[in-house]
């Protein structure tokens, strides 16, 4: 297949480009693939090896190709049994999100979230000695290297070299979400193929088509993810209703200040998410404040990414009319780094409602120190 397959999803500008370099078989030692998270780098990645490699009589997939190679950043507890592991859903569909940061834990151990890298040890015994080797069927041995920004300084010092001096039968396709944090010395060696965010149409289309889901539940999976279409695939559109409802009940037991019940459904959210579908059910809350700031401001439903719970934003809006939903949105983008950091996660939602119940009342979350009683839930902080 080649790239006007309609399987990979949108860049019809990277796809003219990726085929003009192959129909002129003028092929660089090294390209580096950039875009936004959601766009296609790794798919695409798989699909120009494939096709760097075929013959007039053969075209094997990637994963049966014995020339190409990939590598995804790794936690320094892992082993290569695990990236084998990882590869197979890579195998099933080349959307699957398979980078740690993505799907950081295993299903037997979704609790502890590691960070993954580039670490000298994983360069030296796994990915260097594969630039060694000749083609054995194929014209290049291809490296693909996902999120190349995660190689630590010594990594990259020791694969500048492989740059620096490239091998005829080697060829590497780099990709990365971050180009800026990128050293100039590793860049300036690859042809830069810049990649453009998928539009919310592109990917409805691909999930009504390929995935054979609803028109409205494709709408909800799209502005959800923000149109990351291997995103799409690890939501359960019930699964999301679900946790919609928790994220509303959380708003109101906040405003009511109930703390016992805010305490049971933080130590309920703690329990069945790890760090990463904690960060989700943030992103959900932060869709559905935005919703209500859309609909107070122009009662206009086509917008609303949360449209099917419209009686319930307006249930909201009717009881809540002094909120501050913009200063309550603020709130969430450093809570999801703390996330992210490991900072407890019951302080950091516990700190969350007490600042929602002031600001639901149109009350500035800080609370001066000569009034430091009022940070008691007893209080009634709508006197």
């Amino acid at each position: 297949m080649g790239f006007q397959a309609n399987d990979l999803i949108g860049q019809s500008r990277v796809k003219h480009l990726l085929d003009n370099i192959l129909n002129r078989e003028r092929i660089a030692h090294a390209y580096l693939f950039s875009g936004p998270k959601g766009s296609g780098l790794l798919p695409f990645a798989l699909r120009f090896a494939e096709q760097v490699n075929a013959t007039e009589t053969s075209s094997l997939p990637w994963h049966k190709h014995p020339d190409i190679h990939v590598f995804i950043p790794m936690p320094t507890s892992s082993s290569i049994d695990e990236l084998n592991a990882r590869l197979e859903w890579l195998k099933e569909d080349s959307y699957a999100l398979v980078e740690y940061v993505d799907r950081p834990d295993s299903e037997k151990d979704r609790n502890k979230n590691k960070q993954a890298f580039y670490s000298i040890e994983y360069f030296r015994s796994d990915i260097r000695p594969v630039t060694r080797l000749r083609p054995f069927q194929g014209k290049k041995v291809v490296v693909i290297m996902t999120m190349v920004e995660t190689m630590r300084k010594e990594t990259a010092n020791s694969f500048l070299k492989l740059l620096e001096e490239p091998s005829d039968g080697v060829m590497f396709i780099l990709t990365t979400h971050h180009y800026e944090q990128l050293l100039p010395t590793i860049t300036s060696r690859c042809q830069h193929i810049a990649f453009g965010q998928n539009t919310l149409q592109e990917v409805e289309h691909a999930l009504i088509n390929h995935e054979g889901i609803l028109e409205k539940d494709a709408k909800l999976l799209v502005r959800l993810t923000q149109g990351n279409y291997g995103k799409t695939k690890t939501i359960n559109v019930e699964d999301i209703q679900d946790s919609r409802d928790e994220v509303i009940d959380f708003l109101r037991k906040s405003f009511v200040i109930d703390a016992s019940s805010v305490q049971n459904l933080i130590q309920s959210w703690t329990s069945k998410h790890n760090i990463e579908g904690l960060i989700q059910l943030v992103e959900l809350m932060e869709t559905f404040l935005r919703d209500l700031i859309v609909y107070q401001h122009g009662k206009n439903t086509d917008p609303l990414i949360h449209a099917d719970a419209l009686e319930t934003i307006q249930n909201i809006l009717t009881h809540v009319q002094e909120a501050n939903f913009e200063q309550m949105i603020s709130l969430l983008q450093p809570l999801k780094k703390e996330l992210a950091q490991n900072v407890n996660p019951k302080l950091l939602f516990t700190v969350l409602a007490l600042n929602y119940a002031r600001l639901m009342r149109g009350l500035s979350p800080k609370i001066s120190t000569d009034r430091a009683y009022e940070h008691l839930p007893s209080i009634h902080l709508g006197s």
